[in-house]
């Protein structure tokens, strides 16, 4: 179990470095923005549900006290006609109608404090996404010259990753021009030690040997021409 709790910490540690890497700070804001502005709509729909539900109450609310001030009439029309029974029944239905306005009167105003709540907290969150927006503006401007002061900076200290691969580039062909030149002087040494023989020279060497054997028989050839002549004129 330790183990793999400390190879959940491990790989927490290296994911959390790697995202901390990747991740884009305008990006980060824009993000951070659009959430904000999602929650914002959601309130105002909040807000426009309970309002709606607000209007239909008041409209209740509003029958309602029609229909008792209308059992009212009633009850006062049958004393009139010493309808007593008639009175008490409108009486009742006017009571009844009264405790619905009480509790009509009571929801509306739980809604009320509601709304108050929800439209607190929409101008709070409108004005942070005021302030938001604007300070996206003033970090994205920061972050841009940051990125081209460290791009200047790196280059400059040689800790950029192209001047890095460039100088190693140039180190790789000066090593090999290095290895060239050492071979041909070890070749020259050699040569001239004459431990190696040069090909090119050898070539040379014999037909240096085929003419001179030529240019001997030539010769004899001639010496024997003037034997001959001396020994014809004796």
């Amino acid at each position: 179990m330790k183990i793999l709790k400390r190879m959940k910490k491990a790989f927490e540690a290296k994911m959390s470095k790697f995202v901390d890497e990747v991740e884009d700070p305008e990006e980060l804001l824009d993000i951070s923005l659009q959430e904000m502005k999602e929650h914002l709509q959601q309130v105002q729909k909040s807000l426009l549900e309970l309002t709606t539900i607000k209007k239909g109450l008041e409209k209740d609310l509003e029958d309602v006290k029609d229909k008792a001030e209308l059992a009212q009439q009633q009850a006062q029309t049958v004393m009139d006609i010493e309808k007593e029974d008639l009175a008490r029944a409108a009486l009742e239905k006017k009571a009844d109608l009264n405790e619905k306005t009480t509790v009509l009167k009571t929801e509306i105003e739980k809604i009320e404090n509601k709304i108050e709540v929800i439209k607190s907290n929409k101008n709070t969150l409108a004005e942070q996404i005021k302030k938001l927006e604007m300070k996206r503006e003033e970090l994205t401007f920061i972050n841009k010259s940051a990125d081209a002061q460290l791009e200047v900076k790196e280059i400059i200290t040689g800790a950029s990753n192209n001047i890095t691969d460039l100088n190693e580039q140039i180190k790789r062909a000066e090593d090999k021009i290095n290895r060239k030149e050492a071979k041909l002087s070890a070749i020259d040494e050699l040569v001239a030690d004459g431990e190696l023989i040069n090909d090119l020279n050898s070539g040379d060497d014999i037909d240096k040997s085929l003419n001179q054997i030529q240019r001997d028989s030539k010769i004899e050839e001639e010496l024997a021409n003037l034997r001959s002549k001396k020994t014809g004129e004796a």
